[in-house]
This record gives C-alpha cells, structure tokens and sequence, in this order.
C-alpha cells in the first residue's frame, strides 16, 4: 500500500489542509518543532486503525462538529481512498474505490491483513524512541516482532494465543482453587465421602421409612371413615331442608287445581294486549296531527309564484354574472386600449411633424432589414469615401505645396550661381607660375641647409634645420596666401556648394512633381468611384421610395426613424382591431342582458346595474325554490311517515285480534278475565318450579320429622370428634418418625447423592476434555510460531545484515540474532563480535533501523515506512551515507522521512514538503 496524498478536515492543528501527490519513493516532510509532525504520522495512524476514547484525544477540534480527514493510496496499482470522521455521537469509516463501490471496516481490515496499531508501530514508523526501546527487547520480544511483521494476520493470531491460556486457566490450574475444573473435583471429593457414610446408615433409614408408611395408611383409614361420616351429615342436612319444601309443593299444586279454566292464552298476553291499545291510541292522533300538516303544505306549493323556466333563468344569469367578470375586464381593457390609441396618435403625429412627411407619403416606403443593410454598407460606403477624400485631398495639397516650396528654392539658387566666365578667370589665378616656382626654392634652400649642417655639424642637426626652413616657409606661405587668394577662394568654394544644392533641389522638385501627378490621378479616381457611388444610392433611393431631400449622413437615422413610426402605426392598428373587437363582444354581452331583462320584467339601465337587479331576482327565485322543494320534501315526509303511521295503527289492531283470537275470545272483556286467571297459575306455576328446583331429582327422605334427623346426627359428630383425636395421635406419630428421617437426610438421600456425584462426573469429564482441545491447540500455534520464526528469522537477518553492511560502509559484515538470553550481536571486519551495549550510540541505532527496515520489507503488508529525525545522533558523514542508502531503499518501499533540520534536508529536497508553524494550517500543501 503506497500513500499517494491525504485531506485533513480537521485534527489537531489542521484545519482544511491538504498534501497532494506525495512521492511512492522518497518524500521528505521539514517542518520545525511544533509544526505537526507528530500530529501527520498521528492522523495516518488514527484513519488507518481508528479514533481513540473521547477521553484519550488530544486531537478533537471544538470548534468543528467533525474532525477526520481521508487517506489516498494505492494497492496493486489500484488507487482508492480511506475516509475516517467522528463527530460528537459516533464515528464513521468509508473506503471510495475508483469503480464505484464503497468499502467499510471489514474491507479495510483484509487491505492491512490483520494488522494492528501496535504493529503499525513496532515495524512501520521510527524514531529516536523506538531506536532506544529495540535496545531492551529480549529474545522473546524479537520474536514477537519478527512474528507480527512476517504474518498475515499475526496480532490476531497473537490474541487467539493469549485466548487460548487465558480459557485454559479458566478451565483448570494445578494447584487453583478459582478454574472451574478445580471446584468441581474438590466438590466430587466431597460427594465421594458423603455417599461412603451414607452407605452405612442406610439400613436405619429403612426401618424408618417402612415405619412411617404404616401410620400413613391408618391415617387414611381414618381420613376415609371421617369422609363418610362427613357424607352422611350433609345427608341428613339435606333432608332437613328437602321436608318444608315437599310441603309447601304439595299446596301449590291444589290451588292450581282449583282455578277456573285458563287455556289457551298467549304469553303475556294481557302486558301484550295493554301495549298494543296504548300504542293505537297514540297513533290515531298522530294520523289526525299528520293529515292536518298536509293539507297546509299542500296549500304553500299551489299558491306558490315561480317563473315558468327559473332554472333556465338562473342558469342565465348565473352564466351573464360570469361573463360580467370578463365586460368589466374588457371594458377597463377597453378604456385602456383607448388612452394606449390616442398617446400612440399624438406620438405618431408628433414624430410625423418632427420628419417632416405624412402617413400616406411614409406607407410607400419599405423599411426593410435588407434595405438597411444595404443603405447600411452605402452610407459607410460614402463615410469610407469621404475619409478616404479627405487623405487624398491632404496628400494632395501637401504635393502642390511642398512642389512650389522646392520650385521656388531652385529659382532662389540659380540667381545667386556665378557666371561661366566669371568662374574660369577665378580658376586660372589660382593656378600661376609664380607660385610653382617660389615653391621650387624653398625646397632647394632647405636641401643646402641640410647638406651644409651635415658635413660640418651632423646630419640629424642638419635634418632639424632643413625642417625648420621648409616649416618657415610653409607658414610664410600660408599666411601670405590667405590674405592674397582669401577672397577668390571663397567666391569659388560659395559657388559650387550653391551648384551643388541647386542640383539637389532639382532633383528634389522632379521627384515631389512626379508625387504630385500620382495625388492629382488618385483625386480623379476617387471622383469617378464617388459619382458611381451617388447612382446606387439614388437607385436605392427609387426602389424604397425614399425622399431626395434627405442627406446621406442622415440617411440611416431617417430609415431607423421611418421604421419607429412603422412600428407605432402597426402598433396603433393592431390596438385599434382589438378596440373594434372588445366593442363588438361589450355589445353582444348588453345585448343578451338586456334581452334577459325584458323577459324577467327588469328594468334596464346599464349592465353592471341590471345584472345586480338580475342577480337579486335570481335570488328571490332561488329562496322561493328552496322554500317550495323544502315544502315538497316535507309534503312527501308527511306522506311517507303517514303512510307508516297507518301501517302501524292498522298493525296494533291486527296485534289485539290476534291475541284474542288465541285466547278463543271474541271480546275484549272476556280476553281480561281470562287472562287474570291465567297470570295467577302462572305465577304459581313460578313457585313450583322454585321448589322443584330446589327439591332436584333426590326428592326421596329415609327420615319422616325433623326431630329423628336431628337425634341421628348427634351420634354422627360425637362419632367424629373421636376419630380426629385419633388422627392427631398418627401424626404426631409420623412427625416424630420423619424428624429422625430429615437427621439422617439433612445432606440428601443417598440416591441424590449418587446421582449428584454421577452428574459432576460428567462435569469433569466435560471440562477436561475442553482443557485438552484448548491445550493441543495452543500447543500447535506454539510449535507453527516456532517453526515460522525458525524458517523466517535468517531472511530478516540475511536482509539486516545487508543494509548494516552498506550503512556502515563495510566496516560490519554480519549480524546475529538473539538466542539464549542474549540480545543482537554483530561482527565487525577484524571478526570480532560486539554486543549492541558495546557499540556507539550512533552504530547502535544504525543497526536497529537496518533491522526495522528489514522488517518491514519482509512484512506481508506493504505500508509506508514513517521515519521521524532519526539522524540526530549520527554525525555528518554517517548522516550522508545514511540518506543515501535511505534513497536507494525507498527504491522499493516508499519512505516518508520526517525532519526539523535543515541539513538532513540537503540532497533530499527534490520531494520535500514544508509544514506551516501557524497556530490552525489551513492551506493546501504543496510537495
């Protein structure tokens, strides 16, 4: 796993920071004290294996409802990202994977392989804490180690172990009195001596149970004796009571035998014949009070004055009530239309006076899009034209100007040039004889002085002195010549510069001449382009009916103008076509109101008034309706409950002789006698069936007075009473016996004891057997771990050995691992071998960093390796040679050095990342 950059929302001292495409090989992060260091390795620890407790963080952000951030990295060339947030309740983990889906704690626990914070720790991150503490870990330590980076899944293997001993010690430990296993044997050990003793004192217990299970059964001899003559009392109670009963049954049976005739007659017929006559009664005045009520209804509806089509009527105006809604919207659109029509008058009109025309001159113009183009490229036509006049007429005049300028310069010159003759009489003077021969003896005294000077003196004397004359002479020349010759050379040196200026301004005027023709060709050119110009204009002109008049700068404005007032006449007739149309349906809507008055004998004065008159005579019919279909449903309730109460009152006189006729009566009176005589046998027949009830089906008595029922009684209760003196001597008796019973029993019978003793058998069976799986079990993972160290331990080694030889520049050529209670040992290029305690602070923890990267490059899980300032105590060279191999290894496995020097930072910084010191980071990180 290669972590390619990570997004901190909040931890510690970040805020919103970011650190974007980290190096897969070498990334160095500087940073000075308290710049977050600690804080990085801790965010990466905390999203890779989770927050810790509230109370353990020290990196919560109160001001942040959430803190976390996310992790992006890379496994088997696919890239993902790891998000790990809390808030205030809970704490969340996603895994973004790049197809989509999204991962959770478990995926993310098979990308680490089992791997744990400690793990993390030991092999993956180093600095000068964990360097020292390698110094104290003993062999079994190194093991751990070893074991935890070299396979998958070792610290939950780890735990697995330790779960093992711990349920172990559980089940059972030599010489423990907790382990379950334990308590169960001591507790055997018990039941064993308590069922020997038992076995001795059984034979007592038999006696006494045998002993007590005959005075059981007398005791239920007894029990079933007092049973009957219990039994045998509520016999004689019985018949007690049965006695007055059979009495008071014979009696009633002789009155009913000495009342008159009373069948047949229909149950309760007399309450039935009552109810039915109370009810006829009521219900004959009822028909009278209904019939009444009728006859008022009816009169209501006839004298009733509704129109002949008052729903068609209300219908109308319910719809000319609507349609009101929409008059008085078109009327008020109307009188809009209206103020719109006269302000676009008086703006037609007034733009019609500013332009100069009338609407029947503007409708032959066609203001169309075409034609402004093309009126468009015209008028830019002419104003092209007309800058390009005003340059040519510029160049123009400035060709004329300059020409006569230069013209009038050549003419100055000529006049002020001298003469042919004057200028030959000049150049003969300067060229005369005498001059040439007063040269000649200048040159030949010098000769002589130098000859002279040479013979008698020397010859470089005789050199200065023939310089010196012909300097002399040069001078005396000079001087003499230039008062002589000063006039005519002057005349003659004036004369050729004007010659010569004269031909340049000759030459001057032929070139702005020629300039000045080519100006004069352009003006020609543009006048012919300009008058073709004028013919498509005036042809524009003819084909949209433009006026003349107008000026062709003002061309574009007059057509934008014509097609404003285009716009607002086309606007003003298209007003005025709905102004025509609203008038026609405000027409047609008073119309048919009007009509609808006429029918309805309305007035009618204006729309908004008759509609009211309308909608109030709607109402009228509208309430006289409702009155008269109130009038009819209650016409048709009256009918409908008179109807019913017929039916009801007809009902009870078919009721009454119905009754008479099951009674075989044909009058009313003689159904009453009758019925009178059949309610008393009924309410004797009542109480004979209360006795006969009570007397049941055992109406037999063996005894005749109640005096003999009493006599034998006595005899049964003294009977009785000493039968329960008895009874309370047997369980006195069985007490006693079942108390010396409970002495013997008091640790539980002996077949409870042998069944107790058998279950914990099985108990302890049980419980070694599961100790035995749990022992072979630990001691296989003891052994596997053993043999997996044995096998993986020398290539951790072989590796270690490796680096340490390439750190230390060969000065130490191997390393051997502790064995025996001893720590590391390593050897050096003499062969001697050294103890970790016997090397330098700065050897020594070359030597557990080459081990930790050993590790870690064994380790099943591929993760970045965090190393933090560890170069501190190693001096500048052994710091070079450390960043070097360093650099080389993060060939491949990536390497994240931390540091707060800037020396470690030299040759390293090409993948360097800088922390900001501010209080909150919250920018985004730059590598």
């Amino acid at each position: 796993m290669r972590l390619l950059g990570l997004t901190i929302y909040g931890f510690g001292k970040f805020e919103n920071y970011e650190i974007e495409d980290v190096s897969t090989e070498l990334q160095l992060i500087f940073g000075e004290n308290e710049a977050g260091k600690s804080t990085l390795i801790s965010f990466i620890e905390y999203v890779l294996f989770g927050f810790p407790s509230r109370q353990e963080n020290y990196y919560e952000m109160n001001h942040l409802s959430r803190f976390g951030g996310s992790l992006f990295v890379e496994e088997s060339g696919k890239a993902f990202s790891i998000e790990r947030t809390r808030d205030r309740n809970a704490e969340t983990l996603y895994i973004y994977f790049r197809d989509g889906t999204l991962g959770n704690s478990d995926d993310l626990k098979k990308l680490l392989k089992g791997m744990n914070r400690a793990s993390f720790r030991q092999i993956f991150f180093c600095n000068l804490t964990t360097l020292n503490n390698d110094h104290h870990y003993d062999e079994e330590a190194w093991n751990q180690v070893l074991y935890e980076a070299g396979m998958s899944g070792g610290a939950s293997l780890l735990e697995i172990e330790k779960n093992f001993d711990k349920r172990q010690g559980e089940i059972f430990k030599p010489g423990g009195r907790k382990p379950q296993l334990n308590q169960d044997v001591e507790s055997y050990e018990s039941l064993k001596r308590k069922t020997n003793e038992w076995e001795k004192k059984n034979e007592n217990y038999n006696e006494l149970i045998k002993k007590t299970k005959e005075l059981e059964i007398k005791v239920q001899e007894n029990a079933e004796r007092l049973q009957f003559i219990q039994n045998e009392q509520r016999k004689l109670d019985r018949e007690k009571h049965i006695i007055p009963l059979l009495n008071e049954k014979k009696r009633l049976e002789e009155e009913i035998e000495n009342l008159p005739d009373f069948h047949p007659f229909p149950e309760e017929g007399l309450i039935r014949m009552d109810k039915w006559k109370e009810q006829a009664v009521l219900l004959s005045g009822e028909l009278e009070g209904l019939k009444k009520r009728k006859e008022r209804l009816e009169d209501e509806i006839n004298h009733a004055q509704l129109l002949p089509d008052s729903n068609a009527f209300l219908q109308e105006v319910s719809y000319w009530n609507e349609e009101m809604i929409l008059y008085r919207g078109r009327a008020e659109e109307r009188r809009r239309l209206q103020t719109e029509i006269s302000s676009l008058n008086t703006t037609l009109e007034s733009e019609l006076m500013e332009f100069g025309q009338t609407e029947e001159i503007l409708k032959s113009i066609r203001p169309t899009f075409t034609g402004r183009e093309s009126l468009k490229q015209l008028v830019a036509s002419y104003q092209l034209s007309d800058q390009k006049y005003q340059y040519i007429q510029e160049a123009f005049l400035s060709a004329r100007d300059e020409l006569e300028k230069e013209e009038n310069e050549y003419d100055r010159l000529k006049t002020r040039l001298l003469s042919p003759k004057d200028r030959e009489v000049l150049e003969k003077d300067q060229s005369s004889s005498t001059n040439q021969k007063w040269s000649f003896g200048m040159i030949a005294v010098a000769l002589l002085v130098f000859i002279m000077l040479g013979i008698y003196e020397s010859w470089l004397l005789g050199f200065v002195g023939a310089a010196i004359v012909v300097g002399g002479a040069i001078l005396m020349r000079l001087t003499s010549k230039s008062t002589e010759m000063k006039s005519e050379d002057e005349l003659l040196i004036r004369d050729r510069e004007l010659s010569r200026q004269a031909e340049s301004v000759k030459d001057q005027v032929d070139r702005l001449n020629r300039t000045y023709l080519k100006a004069a060709e352009k003006v020609d050119l543009w006048e012919a382009e300009r008058y073709q110009l004028d013919d498509k204009l005036k042809e524009w002109k003819t084909v949209h009916a433009f006026p003349e008049y107008i000026p062709t700068d003002s061309l574009l404005d007059a057509f934008d103008r014509i097609g404003s007032i285009k716009k607002v006449q086309k606007e003003r007739n298209q007003k005025q076509q709905q102004l025509e149309d609203l008038d026609y349906s405000l027409t047609v809507v008073e119309d048919r109101i009007k009509k609808l008055c006429e029918r309805v004998n309305v007035s009618y004065q204006e729309p908004d008034t008759a509609i009211q008159l309308l909608l109030q005579k709607a109402e009228e019919q509208r309430e006289l309706m409702r009155d008269i279909d109130l009038a009819k449903n209650k016409l048709q309730e009256l009918e409908e409950k008179f109807g019913g109460e017929t039916e009801k009152w007809q009902s009870c006189k078919d009721e009454m002789n119905e009754l008479m006729r099951l009674a075989g009566e044909d009058n009313e009176e003689a159904f009453r006698v009758k019925g009178k005589a059949h309610k008393e046998a009924q309410e004797l027949k009542r109480q004979l069936a209360t006795i006969t009830s009570q007397l049941s089906d055992e109406s037999f008595v063996e005894h005749t007075t109640v005096e003999e029922i009493d006599y034998h009684r006595e005899q049964l209760e003294h009977d009785e009473t000493s039968i329960m003196k008895k009874q309370q001597g047997l369980y006195q008796q069985i007490a006693n016996e079942n108390e010396q019973i409970r002495l013997l029993t008091e640790d539980g019978t002996y077949e409870e004891l042998l069944l107790q003793r058998q279950q914990k058998e099985d108990e302890i069976n049980s419980l070694a057997w599961k100790w035995s799986v749990l022992k072979v079990a630990s001691d296989f993972l003891t052994r596997a771990k053993a043999r997996y160290q044995e096998e993986r331990l020398p290539e951790v080694i072989k590796k270690a050995e490796s680096y340490f030889n390439l750190i230390t520049e060969g000065r130490y050529t191997a390393i051997y691992p502790p064995v025996e209670g001893n720590k590391f040992r390593v050897l050096n290029v003499d062969g001697r071998a050294y103890k970790p305690s016997e090397l330098s602070r700065g050897t020594a923890e070359q030597l557990y960093l080459c081990i930790r990267l050993s590790l870690a490059s064994i380790s099943t899980v591929q993760m970045p390796i965090f190393l933090d300032d560890i170069f501190v105590n190693f001096d500048e060279k052994r710091t070079d040679v450390a960043k070097s191999f360093i650099k080389r290894f993060s060939k491949d496995h990536q390497v994240v050095l931390l540091t707060c020097h800037t020396a470690t930072t030299a040759g390293l910084d090409d993948r360097i990342h800088i922390l900001d010191q501010s209080p909150a980071s919250t920018k985004k990180g730059t590598i």
